[in-house]
């Protein structure tokens, strides 16, 4: 089940700052949380896509299947593979 409440937003907020940080995000540069429900068979039922978006490169994405208020910092780190060099 999807949590709305300041919770989630709270949560919604750290995940944007740290995959700010993971990602080494500059001023102009956006930093997408986005969570997801699946109903298809093989799909996750939750999943959240992390991703930054900036000017004239493709997206980087990572998904997490997790909710986004059950999603730690290590969690976040593990789905970069290793934390990337600014």
């Amino acid at each position: 089940m999807i949590v709305r409440d300041e919770r989630r937003a709270e949560a919604l907020r750290r995940l944007k700052r740290a995959a700010g940080a993971l990602f080494c995000a500059r001023e102009e540069d956006h930093v997408m949380v986005n969570e997801l429900a699946c109903n298809e068979p093989g799909c996750p039922p939750i999943e959240t896509v992390v991703a930054l978006l900036r000017q004239g490169e493709p997206p980087w994405q990572v998904k997490v299947h997790k909710a986004v208020v059950d999603i730690s910092d290590d969690d976040l780190l593990a789905a970069f593979g290793a934390k990337p060099c600014c």
